[in-house]
């Protein structure tokens, strides 16, 4: 016992506890010289209140939150008119995951209360994700608070979320005049004028920002990317005024090398741009994963050419980098430039934990530009090397369908499965191939046998559902398998197309319809999908939207859909051109 006095004594002390006349006894301070027997009640009460608290934070510190609120519960039990133990009750619970009985709590005790700031910022920070209420909470908190700066940033971040940007600007345009040296007001009122589109006014605001706080990393780049938008060349000189200042501050900061690299290469200043590349190849050097934190600036942004250029740059000081080669592999893929992919690709070492997906990206390559036995020699390579390799055996196979060469994808499948016979990816591969070859009996077999295993295998289930609707046997199964598959992947364009196509099948063609729009919409209008949803509208006389959605299924063929292109053409020649 004296060992647990010390310590709340400790804590309190430690928290500078106001024990009867502070935060847990919100009413005020018993005035000196009452000494009646109801004060006398009062004041212990408080003392009670304020030990159960202490013996809370105890609680907490040691993570036994359940413990922690049976203690606030009897401390409110003493003191049941303190706002600051029901908060902290509210808080205790939100920690407990109790969400919804916090959230009661707090909107009883903000109801109870209206006007007292710290509960309805309780019930604000509690209906995170509801914004039209949180909005509403906090502009009452700002009209009670109208100096409080949290109230100011949460406010105007909700109304430029819900794009409400010219509220925004008049928020944080009266939260700088409030706090004029707060530099986060002028930053966030210049994100609010950048969205808006008046870059000369959201220079202004990122200028203030750095003149309040210099060393500033991010409302640096804003404003390089307010002067590119005014434009690079007239704002050259500021732009490198810019990122030499955030390059003093942090002399290693990749995106200030990379576009200050960029600007002097693109004029032609080789001297300058080298010197940025080489403290970006000495960085890389000491840390390799600085490679993709450079795709990661550059690739989201579609500049390829400007993450091929960095990267060349930089490869020159690092020749055989597999790092550099994979992502300069990839940037070429993104500039539609197969042959320098696969040159890179190429030299991406076998130890790269990109390896394989190397090994992958070059046979898909050789394939997309029609190069499918070389796509196929390139894999059978590595399948002699790794033929336990689930993917590499999955890939191959498929390139061998695709070929036409059937036999060989199921032997090379089958023998596989013998190492691993319950592996579902290879198993439905084998189905697939099985159905490509002819053998939809055995095809169907295997699909049966995944669900067995896997019996929430949203692709096995589609695909018995889709093949039954396409033979137009056991109707009813497949909409059960269907609809199954559908309850996984609700969101699945290619499902919603199926469950549309038994519905079809099943002659309810206004069901048909319903899922065939959604599919279409999900699938943006997949040639395949687009084609049954013409069929469903030429079944309930929509001749003209049939007409519209053939040429939408046209328009969205590709190459490997020969088979449903003459059959499209040959119904559009005959809803255009009909026999008299």
């Amino acid at each position: 016992m004296k060992h647990l006095t010390v310590c709340i004594l400790a804590l309190a002390s430690a928290l500078s506890f106001f024990s009867v006349s502070g935060c847990i006894k919100e009413s005020g301070a018993p005035i000196l010289g009452q000494a009646d027997s109801e004060n006398v009640a009062d004041q212990e009460s408080d003392f009670q209140a304020s030990y159960y608290y202490l013996m809370a934070r105890l609680y907490e510190i040691k993570n036994e939150t359940d413990l922690a609120q049976k203690a606030l519960e009897k401390a409110i039990a003493k003191d049941p008119d303190s706002s600051f133990l029901q908060r902290e009750y509210i808080i205790c619970l939100q920690k407990q995951e109790k969400s919804g009985q916090a959230m009661a709590l707090a909107q009883l005790l903000a109801e109870q209360y209206p006007d007292d700031v710290e509960n309805l910022l309780l019930l604000a920070r509690l209906k995170k994700g509801d914004e039209k209420d949180m909005t509403i909470l906090l502009e009452r908190i700002l009209e009670l608070a109208p100096e409080d700066k949290e109230t100011f940033l949460r406010l105007g971040k909700v109304y430029m979320d819900e794009g409400m940007t010219l509220k925004a600007m008049n928020l944080f345009s009266r939260m700088a005049s409030i706090f004029p040296d707060y530099y986060v007001a002028y930053f966030y009122l210049g994100e609010a004028q950048r969205i808006a589109g008046n870059p000369e006014a959201a220079k202004q605001s990122y200028l203030k920002t750095l003149e309040l706080e210099p060393d500033l990393i991010e409302p640096s780049f804003r404003l390089v990317d307010v002067y590119k938008t005014m434009g690079e060349e007239k704002n050259k000189a500021e732009i490198i005024k810019v990122l030499k200042q955030v390059l003093s501050v942090d002399p290693g900061e990749e995106r200030a090398l990379i576009e200050l690299g960029l600007l002097y290469f693109n004029a032609k200043d080789y001297q300058n741009a080298d010197e940025m590349f080489a403290v970006l190849a000495r960085e890389v050097r000491k840390n390799t994963d600085l490679v993709l934190n450079i795709a990661q600036i550059l690739m989201p942004e579609d500049r390829y050419q400007d993450a091929v250029t960095v990267l060349s740059q930089i490869g020159k000081a690092l020749p055989g980098n597999a790092n550099i080669n994979f992502f300069l592999g990839m940037a070429y893929e993104g500039l539609e430039k197969p042959d320098k992919a696969i040159e890179c690709y190429l030299k991406v070492t076998p130890d790269h934990p990109q390896y394989k997906k190397t090994i992958l990206s070059i046979a898909f390559l050789y394939k997309d530009m029609n190069r499918t036995v070389d796509a196929i020699q390139f894999l059978e390579q590595h399948h002699r090397q790794s033929p336990a390799d689930i993917d590499i055996t999955s890939y191959l196979a498929s390139f061998y369908q695709e070929n036409n060469s059937h036999d060989i994808a199921v032997t090379m499948l089958q023998s596989a499965l013998k190492e691993a016979p319950q592996n579902t990816e290879l198993l439905f591969k084998l189905g697939v191939v099985l159905d490509a070859a002819g053998q939809r009996r055995k095809s169907i077999e295997t699909m049966k046998t995944i669900i067995r295993l896997d019996p929430e295998h949203a692709s096995a289930l589609n695909y018995l559902g889709y093949t039954y609707a396409e033979m137009g046997i056991h109707l009813d199964q497949a909409l059960k398998l269907v609809q199954r598959a559908l309850e996984i992947r609700p969101e699945d364009g290619y499902i919603m197309d199926s469950l549309g196509w038994v519905y079809f099948r099943k002659q309810a063609y206004d069901k048909a319809i319903f899922y065939l729009e959604k599919a279409v919409e999900l699938s943006e209008y997949e040639t395949v999908i687009a084609a049954h949803l013409a069929d469903a509208y030429l079944k309930t006389g929509q001749r003209e939207k049939a007409i519209a959605m053939y040429k939408k299924a046209l328009d969205n063929a590709k190459p490997d859909h020969e088979k449903e292109i003459r059959e499209i053409k040959e119904k559009l020649k005959n809803l255009e051109n009909p026999v008299q």
